[in-house]
């Protein structure tokens, strides 16, 4: 099977270790581990500290799924599967989808989340994102012209990747009642749940919902932990569980037993994971409301109310992705231009969710004077 080059991956490889800034990581502040372990409590430090590095169980530590499904209502630790979060997508497209399977995605969204569907051969169609002056939104009456009889599975991520759109509880109950009358199978990318300003506006996992959806999570976005490379699959479907456990024997077979530990860890402290990166978030958005408003309508931007990213838009007459390759090469800006994202207009992603921002934005602010004053 032949992919598409994973264009986001490569622009990262190429600048994500060179440049020394960022304004579009979509992660949120990393904890060191040290930061990470003065959170164990005195059994997890010695269960980290005496850890027998032999492989582990390959559906997960048995703890951690535990934790991974208390985060979840309704959802037992039988339903879990521990995977690396990109493993997630590339597991469950390739266990459900075969060549000319009809299947609706978001978009944009990460590559992934579709790539892998037309190398197999899939029809795709795209719910498409659409920007309003209140923000980016998706619509349900055109998810619903989208969906066909034939259509086997609808893909969606909620916050949304790169907009930062969060669909309101009733929009996503509709997007459930949609795929439940359709029949369809409900791939959801919820890799940026958690990270809500307010938690009232939290949706639902897709899996306590609908007993068709495979939900995928994990810890690289609002948890700080992307090293430990730890996430995880859920579904109600027992026998597509094992179907997933069968191809994971194809991939990484089994977890890292001093990730899992320390994935342990940070769910027992979820709560003040989250609301770390909560604050760093908002902190981003009140600077950088500040520094784009400063250039007189050169910038637009819809800030988002959960996740770590949005988008903004360069109104000017020049390209984004000359902007984008002047901010790396004169100051060692690394700015990800909407064409990257496989997405039309003159966008780039702003990264909200790391300390760095001020100072990254305080270079990048010559550029912007030097071709737009």
């Amino acid at each position: 099977m032949k992919y598409a080059p994973f264009e986001i991956e490569r622009f990262f490889r190429q600048h994500e270790f060179s440049a020394p800034h960022g304004i579009s990581s979509s992660d949120c502040e990393p904890l060191t581990l040290d930061e990470l372990l003065a959170y164990a409590s005195p059994q997890r430090r010695q269960q980290f500290d005496k850890l027998w590095l032999g492989y582990t169980q390959a559906q997960g530590h048995p703890e951690l799924r535990a934790a991974i499904a208390a985060l979840h209502t309704g959802i037992d630790p039988a339903q879990v599967i521990q995977v690396v979060p990109e493993e997630g997508i590339f597991l469950t497209l390739n266990a459900l989808l075969a060549a000319g399977d009809h299947v609706v995605a978001v978009a944009p969204s990460f590559q992934s989340l579709w790539e892998i569907a037309r190398a197999q051969g899939c029809e795709i169609s795209f719910w498409q994102q659409r920007r309003t002056a209140a923000g980016w939104r998706f619509d349900l009456d055109e998810l619903e012209s989208l969906l066909r009889p034939d259509t086997k599975m609808l893909i969606i991520n909620f916050p949304h990747n790169p907009s930062g759109c969060l669909a309101s509880a009733a929009d996503f109950e509709r997007v459930i009642e949609l795929a439940r009358a359709n029949d369809v199978i409900l791939f959801s990318d919820e890799i940026y749940r958690f990270s809500e300003h307010d938690p009232a506006r939290r949706l639902p996992s897709a899996c306590e919902r609908y007993e068709r959806a495979i939900a995928l999570g994990g810890l690289s976005k609002c948890f700080g932990l992307p090293g430990l490379r730890v996430g995880w699959l859920i579904t109600r479907d027992a026998g597509l569980a094992h179907e997933l456990q069968e191809l994971k024997s194809y991939t990484t077979i089994c977890g890292s037993g001093p990730s899992e530990i320390l994935a342990l860890i940070g769910l027992e402290n979820w709560r003040a994971l989250t609301s770390r990166t909560v604050e760093i978030v908002k902190a981003n958005i009140a600077l950088s409301r500040e520094f784009f408003g400063r250039f007189d309508g050169l910038f637009w931007a819809s800030f988002p109310q959960a996740g770590t990213i949005t988008l903004v838009e360069l109104r000017a007459d020049a390209p984004v992705d000359d902007f984008a390759e002047a901010a790396v090469r004169e100051q060692g800006v690394t700015v990800l231009p909407a064409s990257v994202m496989l997405f039309e207009g003159n966008y780039f992603r702003l990264g909200l969710g790391r300390r760095s921002l001020p100072h990254a934005l305080e270079l990048l602010e010559s550029v912007i004077v030097d071709r737009f004053s």
